[in-house]
């Protein structure tokens, strides 16, 4: 008896075997499934090639912008090696953190009574060389410079410091009469008070900016006189006022960019 169940058993067992092979044999040959099938390749083959082609578009535009990083770090570096150097009129050292001391000195130029004198204002440097001791012929000559008014404290009679000064990633330094912050784009390098000679004078002299603190060169109080600074004021007429103002002391400013 329990032999036939077993025999039973199996035979259901086989019969059921059959008939699920004849049945994937069915779907197998069944064309709606196979369409099927291919649809679902065709879907797998289009979302493929979709995600290539976004992968292909996402590396064309790393690459843009990897050049576009690489052509702002040449301009960078392109900045960092361009420089321009300045003068500070009255002070010792430079204004800014970002510029670099070339050298402090002290200025001159030519005597303010001499009517053939040179116009320029000079930044001395404190240790000249000399490749000659003598000369004989016609000269120029060269003094120090002193403050020559009570414009500033204390100031008449003081010899003038001045400070070579570069700075960085700028290629362009413009020192503006009668401002003292510098317009937009522009950065400002110092500001203080337009000078030159007194306009009596006999010798001509170029306008300079003098620092709105302005220091002394130790121990140069001797009221030698030579190249002199005075303030320079606005005087009315062929000037304009407003906006201008009569006998107002005139402002500037040292500007880069």
């Amino acid at each position: 008896m329990n032999t036939f169940k077993h025999f039973h058993f199996f035979l259901v067992l086989f019969q059921l075997f059959q008939w699920t092979n004849a049945e994937k044999r069915l779907l197998l040959n069944d064309p709606s499934v196979i369409v099927d099938r291919i649809a679902r390749l065709e879907s797998t083959v289009a979302y493929l090639n979709t995600t290539v082609k976004q992968q292909a578009e996402t590396i064309e535009n790393q690459k843009t912008t990897i050049q576009d990083q690489a052509n702002k770090i040449k301009v960078l570096d392109a900045n960092n090696n361009v420089a321009v150097t300045y003068t500070v009129w009255g002070r010792k050292q430079c204004p800014n953190n970002s510029t670099q001391l070339v050298y402090s000195g002290f200025a001159g130029g030519s005597f303010y009574s001499h009517s053939g004198a040179a116009v320029d204002y000079l930044c001395l440097p404190p240790d000249p060389n000399y490749r000659k001791t003598t000369y004989s012929g016609q000269y120029g000559r060269l003094y120090g410079a002193e403050y020559d008014s009570s414009f500033i404290a204390n100031g008449d009679g003081n010899d003038v410091p001045c400070a070579v000064c570069r700075t960085s990633g700028a290629s362009t330094i413009l020192m503006i009469p009668g401002k003292d912050t510098c317009y937009g784009g522009w950065d400002t390098e110092y500001y203080g008070y337009l000078n030159a000679h007194d306009y009596n004078f006999a010798a001509a002299t170029s306008y300079v900016c003098l620092h709105i603190n302005p220091e002394f060169v130790t121990g140069g109080g001797h009221n030698y006189e030579g190249k002199l600074f005075h303030p320079v004021i606005g005087f009315c007429g062929a000037l304009q006022c407003p906006p201008y103002v009569n006998n107002y002391p005139v402002t500037c400013v040292v500007c880069s960019k």
